[in-house]
């Protein structure tokens, strides 16, 4: 972990993204409190935490499980000058135990994979308020057909999907979709595989000749690689959506 952190742990961002598309996504949330109260999941670095600090007048929790990742997030906060409605905690969003009706938003950028789709959004939605929302970004495919390589690549995540089947996620886990759209190609370079292959150079030379070392920069080339010959292939999207009561949910989804 310790490596990959030297690589990873550095980056602006923990995945694709932008402060651009995390305003787009908020600016579909509508009626919100004066204040809302914001839970960011898996924060990361937090990029888009701050953002979200900076779009609203209420309070951010930012909850990642590494403590490097909240140190970030803390640093950023001070320069930022939001750190007073900034709240920080250590833990895996597995265990997350808040009280129900906790939020007025969840946030997670490039983390509910962490815990897959559909239960990310099944436990986020007790935290929620009634009529609170949902802002995740998902890695989706574009189009059928995949490369074999391709294939094989996303096997790790078997959640990986088109986006109607995820909107039919959405609808079965009792939310209302709001918007969706796909990041574009830059949202994966200006702040992660650009910064990524600036730390695979600096460290390819200090790290030769150590396996494990090796191992880590070789699976980031490989990711950068499969994004440039088949991004026409996937890409990440964001999903806003809105709680619904009970009331409004089929039995099958109660």
């Amino acid at each position: 972990m310790e490596r990959f952190l030297e690589v990873y742990g550095t980056l602006p961002r923990a995945g694709p993204g932008s402060n651009e598309l995390t305003r787009r996504a908020f600016q579909s949330l509508a009626d919100l409190p004066s204040s809302p109260r914001i839970l960011d999941v898996g924060c990361g670095p937090g990029m888009q935490t701050i953002e979200l600090l900076r779009l609203s007048a209420g309070d951010v929790v930012a909850l990642d499980l590494l403590p490097e990742m909240i140190s970030r997030v803390r640093d950023a906060a001070n320069s930022a000058g939001v750190s007073d409605r900034l709240t920080t905690i250590e833990m895996d969003m597995q265990a997350m135990n808040f009280p129900p009706s906790s939020f007025d938003v969840i946030w997670s950028e490039g983390a509910i994979y962490l815990i897959g789709f559909e239960a990310g959004l099944t436990r986020f939605r007790p935290l929620l308020q009634p009529g609170g929302y949902v802002a995740v970004s998902e890695v989706v495919w574009l189009k059928p057909d995949p490369p074999a390589e391709l294939v094989s690549f996303w096997n790790e995540y078997p959640e990986i999907d088109f986006i109607e089947k995820k909107l039919d996620v959405i609808a079965r886990t009792g939310y209302e979709w709001i918007d969706h759209f796909v990041f574009p190609p830059s949202a994966w370079t200006d702040h992660y595989y650009g910064p990524l292959e600036n730390r695979i150079a600096e460290e390819s030379g200090e790290w030769a000749g150590i396996p494990d070392a090796e191992a880590i920069l070789e699976a980031a080339r490989n990711e950068i690689r499969m994004f440039r010959e088949h991004a026409d292939y996937y890409s990440y999207a964001f999903f806003v959506m809105r709680k619904r009561s009970d009331a409004d949910r089929s039995p099958e989804q109660t």
